[in-house]
């Protein structure tokens, strides 16, 4: 699956994170009736593009994982990575780059190990 497509639905799920949020925090407002209509025009894009008979299973399956995922752990991982050297931010590039390439990535608690266990 394309990366634009990707971040395309990761911007819809976050916008509608976000209305749905606002209608939340004020509820009985205007805006709350407005951003509802917003929710439904983006719900009825997500159901259209899974059920498009354009797209492949495999892409629609995809996209729906990409719907239902946790869509706040990407901002969350971007600050965390902001944090490292630049040496350790190599490394994690490296590392997502065997996981794209479908390499089988091991992670190992070298203090754990050099306790005994």
């Amino acid at each position: 699956m394309s990366a634009n497509i990707i971040s395309a639905i990761q911007n819809l799920k976050m916008a509608q994170e976000q209305f749905e949020d606002f209608c939340r925090q004020f509820p009985d407002t205007k805006g709350e009736k407005l951003f509802k209509v917003y929710v439904g025009k983006i719900n009825w894009m997500f159901n259209d593009i899974v059920t498009h008979p354009f797209l492949t299973d495999q892409v629609r399956s995809g996209i729906k994982k990409e719907i239902n995922s946790d869509i706040f752990a990407i901002p969350a991982i971007q600050e965390k990575i902001a944090l490292l050297n630049p040496e350790q931010r190599e490394m994690i590039e490296a590392t997502l780059d065997a996981m794209i390439d479908g390499e089988e990535v091991k992670i190992v608690d070298i203090k754990h190990l050099n306790d005994g266990g």
